[in-house]
């Protein structure tokens, strides 16, 4: 039992054809373009023989095998605008050629295979959160659902996680691991936790050539000092925890005063919350101890862990396929979060070029797409002998 490459790539180009203007790929999510992208989606389900059904949010659906609670496997076809031809769509694509595949062999299922397109993955895993019931009910919900064109009502009818019991989701990695190790094959164990952090930094703004150095109260100054702690306390607890300074605006922004004040934000990565909290204790206590700081947090997100059972069955899978593997925390997040939340879920990873994504230079090889093609073909035929 093999898979089609030359089906695989011939549907992601069809499905990479439906773009707006411009450079790369272009299918923001609730817009026309992923509406098409879903209809293309369920026409070649239906042409390849799978059973197909959209839910009320529109997120889509093709099924092999009999009936009853079965594995799912799939990604998102919404990309960012300019984005690459990879993220999200070879997830679908592979998927569905893995259904495809067993469909055309015959072979009698024990349990059915779904294929699923989740909506809008790219503005905050929301289709994937409406299916398992995980997306945050506020007060301002029907608002945000308006937004999206969508209502309560919708989404309390797209809540289907229970007729499955797991998932399965192939991804281009998003950075350089793979690749720098010359290995096919990334098996996630862990989504990293996210933590996000918005600073502070009070000095007083005075004018620049009439204050000396040593009586300056510089916010710009002490930011500097504060960042290059942030840095160092990151580092010294390795690989995965990562920290990103993505923002910094100074005030008042005039090339003859000193800054008075500076914002900054922090984004703090990992797969452990005891390990995060302890690094954010570490530079908040820094921070605040040596200068003049008011820090503000949003809710942390924690991380999500993939099952191990199906990490076995990928390492079985990778060893049947003679793919080199290594086993990787995610630092992006992917539909596999909310969905490990109430199934068991694995990710497999291929490598990304560079680590190039969201961009239209994202690239993967074809001998590295047959490879995570071949993973994932051995390690769904495994979850359905299960």
């Amino acid at each position: 039992m093999e898979m089609n490459m030359e089906r695989l790539m011939s549907m992601l180009e069809e499905l990479n054809s439906i773009t707006d203007d411009g450079e790369g790929m272009t299918r923001p999510a609730f817009s026309d373009f992923e509406d098409r992208a879903h209809e293309w989606f369920i026409g070649k389900c239906r042409a390849l023989g799978l059973r197909t059904h959209q839910d009320a949010f529109g997120n889509s659906f093709g099924t092999i095998g009999p009936e009853g609670r079965g594995v799912l496997a799939g990604s998102h076809l919404d990309t960012v605008n300019n984005g690459g031809e990879y993220d999200g769509a070879l997830g679908v694509i592979t998927a569905l050629e893995t259904a495809a595949v067993l469909l055309e062999s015959g072979v009698e299922l024990e349990k059915p295979m779904t294929v699923v397109a989740f909506r809008a993955e790219e503005v905050g895993l929301v289709g994937s959160s409406v299916f398992t019931d995980t997306l945050e009910r506020g007060d301002d919900f029907e608002e945000r659902l308006a937004e999206m064109n969508r209502t309560v009502a919708a989404v309390d009818d797209s809540i289907g996680y229970a007729d499955y019991t797991d998932y399965l989701e192939l991804h281009i990695e998003q950075g350089k691991h793979l690749e720098s190790k010359d290995l096919n094959i990334g098996i996630v164990n862990s989504i990293a936790s996210l933590h996000r952090m918005i600073v502070d930094v009070h000095g007083e703004a005075g004018h620049a050539g009439t204050i000396g150095m040593a009586e300056r109260d510089d916010a710009l100054m002490h930011t500097a000092k504060i960042l290059n702690a942030f840095e160092n306390i990151v580092q010294s607890y390795g690989p995965p925890f990562v920290g990103t300074v993505g923002t910094l605006e100074v005030s008042p922004a005039s090339p003859n005063v000193i800054p008075g004040r500076v914002r900054f934000s922090i984004d703090l990565r990992g797969d452990d919350m005891e390990t995060l909290n302890e690094i954010k204790a570490r530079f908040k206590t820094f921070a605040e101890t040596n200068y003049n700081v008011d820090i503000a947090e949003t809710p942390a997100k924690a991380p999500a862990h993939m099952s191990d059972d199906i990490m076995d069955h990928i390492k079985a899978a990778c060893e049947a396929a003679g793919a080199g593997y290594d086993v990787m925390t995610s630092g992006a997040n992917h539909d596999a979060n909310p969905l490990s939340r109430r199934m068991n879920a694995g990710m497999i990873f291929i490598p990304s070029k560079d680590g190039i994504s969201h961009n239209p230079a994202e690239y993967s090889s074809d001998e590295d797409i047959q490879k995570g093609a071949e993973v994932m073909l051995g390690t769904v035929r495994r979850l359905l002998d299960a």
